[in-house]
C-alpha cells in the first residue's frame, strides 16, 4: 500500500463535489443561487475552496449545508471532510450560568453637603420666622415697665 492512496484522497474536494452534484442536477450557479439565497460570487468562490469569503467557519458550514441540499447531495459528508481539511470544528463553549449574584462591597458614602446645606437654611428660615411672629402683636416686642407709653418724654 503506497501513502497517499487512501479511500478519502480519491475523492474530490468539498467545492468540485458540489460543483458536480450541480452540473449532475442541471443546474445553473444563477438558479442554485436563486434557490438557496447564496449570492452568486459566493457560489463560485465555495466551487472553487475559496471559503475565505464566507465570513468564518460556521457561515461556510451554513453555505455548504444548504448549497449540497439544493443539489440533491448528503451535507454530513461535506461538512465533515471540511472540518478535516479545516481544522475541525471547534470545541462548544460551556454555558455560562443565567444569573450569577455579584458581591457588592458596601462602598464609603461621602456626606451629602447639599442635603445638610438645604436643612441648615431650612432650620435658620423656621428659627427666624418663629421669632417674628411668635410674640403674638406685641407692637413689634418692645416691653414698657412703667406706665408711661410716650417714648418722646425724657426719661
Amino acid at each position: 500500500m503506497s501513502i497517499g492512496n487512501s479511500p478519502t484522497d480519491d475523492r474530490p474536494s468539498v467545492g468540485r463535489a458540489i460543483q458536480q452534484a450541480r452540473i449532475a442536477a442541471r443546474l445553473t450557479v444563477e438558479e442554485v443561487s436563486a434557490s438557496t439565497r447564496v449570492r452568486i460570487p459566493l457560489v463560485h468562490a465555495i466551487e472553487q475552496d475559496d471559503f475565505s469569503r464566507c465570513g468564518g467557519d460556521v457561515y461556510a458550514r451554513g453555505h455548504l449545508r444548504t448549497l449540497a441540499r439544493a443539489v440533491q447531495l448528503d451535507p454530513g459528508p461535506l461538512i465533515e471532510q471540511y472540518d478535516a481539511e479545516h481544522g475541525g470544528r471547534p470545541e462548544p463553549t460551556p454555558a455560562a450560568p443565567l444569573f450569577e449574584a455579584e458581591r457588592i462591597r458596601p462602598e464609603r458614602r461621602r456626606p451629602n453637603w447639599t442635603a445638610a446645606m438645604v436643612a441648615a437654611i431650612v432650620a435658620v428660615v423656621g428659627f427666624v420666622g418663629f421669632t417674628l411672629f411668635s410674640d403674638g402683636g406685641q407692637g413689634g416686642g418692645i416691653s414698657v415697665a412703667g406706665g408711661d407709653t410716650n417714648p418722646d418724654k425724657p426719661a
